[in-house]
Order: structure tokens, then C-alpha cells, then sequence
């Protein structure tokens, strides 16, 4: 197995791809596509505060198998913020952008959707959502918790500090902190994703996410065990060391989780597993469909 160097790095993000937008409840939602219309699709969901970008390094790995898009959901990204936020927006998105990369036409296979984090979450409403089946669904690291769960020492994985607007784009840069934080053994990925966070504005430059998204969407009290009782396939990864899919939680899921779900533990992999190890997520996500 190849091993992520800076080299194979700088050679996956410039991967040819396309750029494009789709109209959403009045909404331009952004998205990126590689690969080829021959295969089936795939579409790839970020987490909490994230954009398409974080997804520039892994979709690459996909394309032998899938054509890939990856989207921005709205108040994240190059994605228009919104008044209002909620998981079934959220879902529209997604399949808004299914629908327009054309993944439910004439494809070998129905398309697969796959999210990180928040975007797990937001893959199962959008599954529920689709009027077309999809395939199936994986969530990275996307734990879902016991009604017991004490929520009082709970790590959270959203952006909660006021947008505010730095005087040049070194001192933007050097803000960077990911969500909930880790340790990372590769800087020119955080890098890559750093920059592709912030916009120039104002004078200055400021994080592109909405800064009011998690009090709208409400992000506590969203329903989450949907993904007991999904109609297609499921997926489960995560992180050997994630902060947010604990021994208990996982146990939990597995109790709910159907007998026949896969669920794959990534070996040195944090809550940003696809920051970690792509190489070996787009293995472990290609590994997961051979099954289904």
C-alpha cells in the first residue's frame, strides 16, 4: 500500500476535475466532479464547518471505480449561506447534486452516498429523502449516541467562534485549528485545507463557514438513529483513535446497527479519518461496496 507522501499529495489534488452549482430552495450549492459518466457515482459529504476540498485527495483514489462529486452544503464552502438550516435541507442538497451530476442515469449501479462527521448524519436524511434508491450509505465517524449519553464533558466537532475578519492571510492561517483538534502527521494537508477555508472580505479575510449554522440547524437535537432503520446498505468506519467514537458509542451503534453492517476501524486514524489516512479510506469505502 501506497503511503500518503507530499509528492502523491500534490499529484492527487491536481487530479483533473470540474467545478459547478445547483439551485437548492434558493439556494447556489457548490460542487466539484471527477472521474468519468461510465461508472457509477458517488457523492461525498463533509462534517462539521468543512467544504468539498477536504474531500481533493480522496475522490482521486475513487475514480477507477466512480465517477465522485463532492459538494459544499449550504453555510459551509463556496455554498450560500441560508436563514434557516435543517437536516432535510441539508438532504436536498445532496441529492440536488446527485440528480444534476446525473448519477441516477443510465449508471451500472444506483449512486452510493458517503459522509463524514455531520455529513454521515446528513447522508442518511438525504437517503430518506431520495424518491430514486440509492445504493447505499457510509458514515466516517459519525457517532451516534445513547438517549443516556452525558453530554456534559461531550467533545464537539463544530465551529463555535464568532466570524470575525483578520488583517492579512498569515495571521487568518495560523487560526486554524481543527474540530475537535488532534494531532497530524501530515502539515501540508491542513495546510491545503486551510487555505481553501477562507475568503478574501471586508478588507480582509474571514472563514467561509456561517457563523450562526449550528444555533439554526439546532445540531443537539437533530435525529440521528435514522441510520437504524436505513432500507439500503450501511456502512459504518472510524477512527481507531477518535475522540468522538468512543468504546461505548461504538458498542451502542453496534447493538442497533443490522447484524450484516460492515463496520471498519481505521488503524491510526482521529475523528478526521479522511485527513489521516485517504489512502486507506478509499480502499476501506471501495471494500464496503464490493459486499453490498
Amino acid at each position: 500500500m501506497d503511503q500518503l507522501t507530499e509528492d502523491l499529495f500534490n499529484k492527487l489534488i491536481s487530479e483533473p476535475k470540474s467545478e459547478h452549482s445547483v439551485e437548492v430552495l434558493d439556494g447556489n450549492i457548490f460542487y466539484q466532479k471527477w472521474g468519468t459518466p461510465d461508472n457509477p457515482g458517488i457523492v461525498l459529504v463533509h462534517g462539521s464547518g468543512a467544504h468539498s476540498h477536504w474531500w481533493d485527495f480522496v475522490a482521486p483514489l475513487l475514480i477507477d471505480q466512480y465517477e465522485v462529486c463532492a459538494l459544499d452544503l449550504s453555510g459551509m464552502g463556496s455554498s450560500d449561506h441560508r436563514e434557516h438550516y435543517s437536516p432535510e435541507i441539508f438532504g436536498e442538497e445532496i441529492i440536488a447534486v446527485a440528480e444534476d451530476s446525473g448519477f441516477f442515469d443510465n449508471r451500472p449501479s444506483n449512486p452510493i452516498i458517503c459522509g463524514h462527521s455531520l455529513g454521515g448524519y446528513m447522508s442518511i436524511h438525504a437517503t430518506n429523502l431520495a424518491s430514486e434508491d440509492i445504493k447505499g450509505v457510509i458514515m466516517i465517524d459519525s457517532p451516534i449516541r445513547p438517549p443516556h449519553f452525558d453530554y456534559s464533558n461531550h467533545q464537539g466537532s463544530g465551529p463555535i467562534r464568532k466570524r470575525k475578519t483578520y488583517p492579512d492571510k498569515k495571521t487568518i492561517l495560523e487560526r486554524f485549528k481543527l474540530a475537535p483538534d488532534q494531532p497530524t502527521d501530515f502539515p501540508f494537508v491542513i495546510d491545503y485545507i486551510a487555505k481553501n477555508s477562507i475568503q478574501e472580505v471586508n478588507g480582509g479575510f474571514e472563514w467561509k463557514f456561517d457563523d450562526t449554522l449550528f444555533s439554526k440547524l439546532g445540531y443537539p437535537h437533530m435525529p440521528k438513529n435514522n441510520a437504524f432503520n436505513l432500507l439500503c446498505p450501511l456502512g459504518f468506519i472510524y477512527g481507531e483513535n477518535s475522540a468522538l467514537v468512543t468504546e461505548p458509542i461504538l458498542n451502542y451503534m453496534k447493538s442497533k446497527f443490522k447484524e450484516d453492517t460492515p463496520i471498519i476501524e481505521i488503524k491510526g486514524a482521529h475523528h478526521h479519518v479522511l485527513l489521516d489516512k485517504p489512502i486507506e479510506l478509499a480502499e476501506t469505502i471501495k471494500k464496503i461496496v464490493e459486499g453490498w
